[in-house]
């Protein structure tokens, strides 16, 4: 059984915070459970909520332009745009402590394809799923992400704020950026767990008062679930699921 989790179960799980998270994290030991954690959700949730307006504004990534050989008077460049991961401010102390733990269960990371998005380097290579470099990994993913974009969820939040951010009011702006960045999470972790080809998304987000502009409101999920098959559980009915009473 192959289960992505969200980070409001996995670092419970870890910690061993309830009864039916300790029966989880057994049946990971016991290999029942192949345990996957989503590479975006570590890259952005680690940077603080009221730092992220400031810290997406100034972000830029590597790029660099290298004059390519060539045999004829025609120039020839390459030009590499990649994450600029000196200027992640790096996982908080107790994230990372709990990445550690995960690892030494078995967790594995599944790969973000954002272009030059940043990540932290303290994400353990040996953690990296085997789906990172796959190029059907990517297109399952891309395709799922702008589903999910169409039904103006995940990145499309991200971008529709960057487009109204001049209108919104200057008070609202640190709540209402970190709710869209939160969203844009939400949606790609959800299509990397599709294209991983898991079988069960683990969150305890209900989208509460959040309404349909969450990926995770109902109505959202049975689309995911119709279009993509995409299941959508609690950390209760994952231990149900295993047996647990």
């Amino acid at each position: 059984m192959k289960i992505t989790f969200d980070s409001n179960v996995w670092e419970k799980v870890v910690n061993e915070e309830e009864h039916h998270l300790v029966e989880i994290k057994n049946r990971i030991l016991d290999g029942t459970i192949q345990a996957y954690i989503c590479k975006i959700a570590l890259s952005v949730e680690s940077i603080q909520n009221k730092e992220r307006p400031k810290y997406f504004r100034d972000y830029e990534p590597n790029i660099t332009v290298t004059q390519l050989p060539s045999e004829n008077e025609m120039l020839s460049i390459q030009v590499c745009i990649a994450p600029n991961t000196d200027l992640h401010p790096g996982l908080h102390p107790k994230l990372k402590d709990n990445l550690l733990k995960a690892r030494d269960l078995g967790f594995q990371v599944l790969g973000m394809t954002n272009l030059a998005t940043v990540r932290p380097e303290e994400i353990p290579d040996d953690m990296d799923s085997q789906h990172a470099d796959s190029e059907e990994y990517s297109e399952l993913l891309a395709r799922c992400s702008d589903f999910i974009a169409g039904l103006g969820c995940g990145r499309a939040a991200y971008d529709q704020f960057k487009e109204q951010f001049n209108l919104v009011i200057p008070d609202e702006r640190e709540r209402k950026f970190s709710k869209a960045i939160a969203e844009w999470v939400d949606g790609d972790a959800l299509s990397a767990h599709y294209a991983a080809g898991n079988d069960f998304f683990c969150t305890n987000d209900k989208a509460r008062n959040a309404g349909t502009g969450s990926i995770f409101h109902k109505q959202n999920r049975i689309r995911l679930e119709k279009e993509f098959g995409i299941k959508i559980i609690s950390s209760c009915e994952l231990a149900y699921q295993i047996g647990f009473v």
